[in-house]
C-alpha cells in the first residue's frame, strides 16, 4: 500500500545538498518521536487520550433567479418596523443559530440536524425562475430530535402584560398529523411565569385540527377549526389573533377567517421555569409533540391585532400586511440597476436634429 504525505505537495529542489538536508530532517523527526514513544508506559495512551470528532459538511445548491423588466413598481413593507413585528424567523440557514429578521437580533438556537429543502409548491414572488422558495425540513425519518427555540424575554411575552392583543403567524406544511411521543404535534408553545398564568399554546391533532390556546391572567381561551382543516404535504399560511376585549380569537387558515368552537384546555409543558418559545415542539419537561415538517416563515406581532383585510394582503404577497401587490415587494438587499437608452443616431448625422432622443 502506498502512503501520501502533504508535505510532498511542495516540489523538493534538485540541489542534492539541499535533498540530504531534507531526508536528514525526516530522519531526525522520525528518532525523536520514536524516543517519546518509548517513555510512556503504555503505548496506547497516545490514542486513549484522543477524542473522536464526528463532523458534517453539507453543500445546498439551490439556483434562484429573478428577471427585472423595469415596469414593477417595488413598494416598501411594513415589516420590519421595530415596534409591533417581535420576533421573524425564517426557514432558510442551518447552522446553530438563525437570524432574527424583526431586527431585534435576539438569539434564536437551531437545535437537532434539519435540512433545507426546495420549498415547491410555495412561490414567494422573489423569484421568476428555477427555485422559487426554500424551507427547513425538521425530523425527517422522524426522527424527533429538531426544533427552535427562543430565549425569552419580556418583548415576545406569550400574553403577560398585553394591553391590545397579539397575532401569530406560521407558514408551514407537516409530512404527518400522527401523534409524537403520545402527544399532539406542536407548532409553538411558551409560557410566560411561574406558577402559569400567561401562555400560548398551538398544536395539531391526528384529524387535522388545529387547536389554539392562550392564557391570560390565570383564564384559559381554547378554541379549534373544524377536522380537515390541514392536511399532509400541502403549505398552509396561518394566523392566530386575540384581542383582550372580550377574549376573542381567530384563526385565518389560507385567507380563510375559521369557523371556531370551543375545546378543553391543552396541556402546557411541566418545566415551570421554562419560558422559552420552542417552536416545532413541546416546551420544556417534554421532550414530545415534534413535528415532521417543514417551517417556512413564523411571527409574532404583538400589541397588533392583525385584521381580515390584513391577512388577505399578506396571502396575496408573501411577504407583508401592507396592501403590495404579488412580485412587488421591496426586499432589501436584493435588486438589480436598470436603465432606459434611446435608439441611438439617425442617418441625418452628427447636427442637432441627428439624435432621435
Amino acid at each position: 500500500m502506498s502512503s501520501f504525505n502533504i508535505r510532498n505537495i511542495r516540489e523538493i529542489s534538485n540541489d542534492p545538498l539541499t535533498k540530504f538536508t531534507n531526508q536528514l530532517a525526516k530522519k531526525l523527526s522520525k528518532f525523536l518521536n520514536d524516543q517519546q514513544l518509548d517513555k510512556l508506559e503504555n503505548k496506547e495512551d497516545i490514542y486513549s487520550d484522543g477524542q473522536d470528532i464526528d463532523s458534517i459538511l453539507r453543500f445546498n445548491n439551490f439556483l434562484s433567479t429573478n428577471y427585472f423588466n423595469g415596469d414593477t413598481q417595488y413598494l416598501a413593507p411594513l415589516e420590519p418596523d421595530l415596534d409591533k413585528l417581535r420576533l421573524w424567523i425564517r426557514g432558510v440557514n442551518l447552522g446553530n443559530t438563525m437570524r432574527d429578521y424583526s431586527e431585534y437580533d435576539r438569539t434564536i438556537n437551531l437545535i437537532g440536524d434539519p435540512l433545507l429543502i426546495d420549498g415547491t409548491p410555495f412561490d414567494s414572488g422573489l423569484h421568476t425562475g428555477d427555485t422559487k422558495s426554500i424551507a427547513l425540513k425538521f425530523n425527517r425519518n422522524s426522527t424527533a430530535t429538531d426544533y427552535i427555540r427562543v430565549p425569552n424575554n419580556t418583548l415576545i411575552r406569550a400574553s403577560e402584560g398585553l394591553a391590545t392583543g397579539i397575532s401569530f403567524f406560521i407558514r408551514f406544511r407537516v409530512s404527518s398529523l400522527a401523534q409524537q411521543g403520545g402527544a399532539n404535534i406542536t407548532l409553538f408553545e411558551k409560557t410566560d411565569n411561574n406558577p402559569i398564568t400567561d401562555a400560548i399554546k398551538v398544536e395539531l391533532d391526528t384529524a387535522g385540527r388545529i387547536k389554539f390556546m392562550i392564557e391570560n391572567s390565570n383564564v384559559q381561551y381554547t378554541q379549534e377549526t373544524a377536522s380537515g382543516t390541514v392536511v399532509v404535504n400541502t403549505v398552509y399560511d396561518v394566523w392566530f389573533t386575540y384581542t383582550i376585549s372580550g377574549n376573542v380569537q381567530h384563526i385565518y387558515v389560507n385567507n380563510v377567517d375559521k369557523t371556531l368552537s370551543g375545546t378543553s384546555a391543552l396541556a402546557l409543558h411541566s418545566d415551570l421555569d421554562d419560558f422559552d418559545y420552542y417552536i416545532f415542539r413541546r416546551g420544556g419537561g417534554n421532550s414530545t409533540g415534534y413535528v415532521y415538517g417543514d417551517l417556512y416563515d413564523f411571527r409574532i406581532y404583538r400589541e397588533k391585532i392583525v385584521s381580515a383585510a390584513e391577512v388577505g394582503y399578506m396571502y396575496t404577497n408573501k411577504w407583508t400586511i401592507v396592501n403590495i401587490p404579488f412580485g412587488a415587494v421591496m426586499i432589501a438587499n436584493y435588486f438589480a440597476t436598470s436603465s432606459t437608452s434611446g435608439s441611438g443616431y439617425t442617418t441625418t448625422g452628427f447636427t442637432t436634429i441627428g439624435y432621435d432622443t
